[in-house]
């Protein structure tokens, strides 16, 4: 079941973005500690603005657990997205360091910035149920193309995306890493 996600859900959505957050090899990982970057995440994201922020996802859910979680916002909104945690990185001392620092969007898309599922339910259809239901989230805010970044290492990713529709229309370095840009036209 795919459901819009609730402040209540956030500390399994952490756990889920973590992963990823490991996975992008992101500087920041070394210089805060695990502890204390997570309990800001976890500030940030009971905020409506932030770019993990419990409003801007959706889960599916399995055996009243979160499976899997999808994070998404209009592309015009990834100069300000990260705000939130900016100015508790501040307030911690923490100023000079940010967790992304690489544009990431197209003009004109409605970006999924993360799609995760956790590892008790990999292979299981959950990362197809969320790509299934963001045309519908998407369109919601007015926009006719989704766009997202993946890694050109995961095959299995590539390989999901292409299934679903998406299409490569140009590549990104992101942390150190390549991704290619791909692009889903939502039919109208």
């Amino acid at each position: 079941m795919i459901r819009q996600a609730e402040k209540k859900d956030i500390e399994q959505m952490l756990e889920l973005v973590w992963i990823v957050l490991q996975d992008m090899e992101l500087p920041a990982l070394e210089i805060i500690p695990e502890q204390q970057l997570k309990t800001l995440l976890h500030k940030a994201m009971e905020s409506d603005d932030y770019r993990y922020s419990y409003r801007r996802a959706i889960v599916c859910l399995r055996e009243n657990q979160i499976a899997g979680v999808a994070y998404g916002y209009k592309g015009e909104l990834e100069p300000y997205i990260d705000q939130v945690l900016t100015d508790l990185l501040q307030k911690a001392g923490l100023g000079e360091v940010q967790l992304f620092t690489d544009s990431e969007t197209r003009p004109g898309e409605w970006y999924l910035d993360t799609l995760v599922t956790s590892v008790d339910y990999r292979k299981q259809g959950v990362a197809m149920e969320l790509l299934a239901a963001l045309p519908k989230v998407a369109a919601a805010q007015g926009e006719t193309i989704i766009g997202l970044n993946c890694d050109q290492e995961n095959a299995t990713a590539q390989s999901l995306y292409r299934k679903m529709g998406y299409q490569t229309v140009g590549e990104n370095t992101l942390s150190g890493h390549q991704y290619d840009h791909m692009q889903y036209q939502i039919s109208k």
